[in-house]
């Protein structure tokens, strides 16, 4: 009977279905049955048992409780510090006081989804961080920097892109693979600083930039695709006698600028 009341209660004074009239007070404001109850005039058991039949969740009254306990803002800030790769539910824990358990409970309620899948999401983003930053630290990013800060100077941009296990750099329409040989050999007695297309071949890539790096200093060689050898490469020292016929093309950062 008071159940019937509670909707002709609801129908009455809000000129609202009680589905709608819940949903609201439930799912967006939070109430708690109490607090619908206290608007209604009726028992807050009657209003728990309408919420029910109608299928609502009053799962929002959690982060209400949340904030009263912990302070305005609290959600805000327990998720500022859990979606923080690095942070975990003990980082949660102890900026709250509370024990790591309590912090899962909490991010259930709050996110409505276990923490299981998003810590596995943060373990993937771990490694790539890892990853990433062990790429930035090798020699051959550092040649990629440096010919970035080479095409700026020019006015032009650059972006580079990871294909499989290399990485290639896109400019002005032009994809450009990158060659880096950290030392010369002996061929003939002659120094020359060798290449290989593995992974890149040479109808892939418009250029090719072959880095001839020695310890103080790095020459860069822009050769057009069409004008690279199948399978390997092998470039005479620049500062040797007689430098060779790809001469032409060291520092030759021009070609560059016309588009495809």
């Amino acid at each position: 009977m008071e159940l019937v009341r509670a909707e002709c209660a609801i129908r009455e004074a809000f000129c609202i279905d009680p589905y709608s009239f819940l949903k609201e007070k439930v799912e967006e404001e939070g109430l708690f049955d109490y607090e619908i109850a206290n608007l209604l005039k009726v028992s807050s058991a009657w209003i728990g048992k309408l919420r029910k039949a109608l299928g609502l969740s009053n799962s929002r009254k959690f982060l209400r409780r949340f904030e009263q306990r912990y302070g305005q803002g609290s959600v805000r800030i327990f998720k500022e510090i859990i979606e923080e790769p690095e942070n975990s539910l003990s980082d949660v824990a102890r900026h709250f006081g509370f024990t790591r358990e309590y912090a899962r409970h909490a991010y259930e309620k709050i996110y409505g989804r276990p923490y299981t899948l998003h810590h596995q999401k943060k373990l993937i983003q771990r490694k790539r961080n890892k990853e990433y930053q062990k790429m930035l630290r090798s020699k051959r990013m550092s040649s990629f920097m440096n010919i970035q800060q080479k095409l700026r100077a020019l006015g032009l941009v650059s972006q580079v892109i990871k294909r499989g296990r290399s990485y290639i750099m896109a400019v002005n329409g032009h994809k450009i693979a990158i060659k880096l040989s950290m030392r010369p050999i002996k061929i003939n007695g002659k120094p020359y600083y060798h290449f290989t297309n593995v992974g890149c071949l040479t109808t892939d890539c418009d250029f090719f930039i072959c880095i001839c790096k020695r310890k103080t200093q790095s020459f860069h060689f822009v050769i057009p695709g069409k004008a690279m050898p199948k399978s390997t490469l092998s470039i005479k020292d620049p500062t040797a006698p007689e430098p060779g016929k790809y001469l032409q093309y060291l520092e030759a950062w021009d070609l560059l600028a016309s588009r495809t």
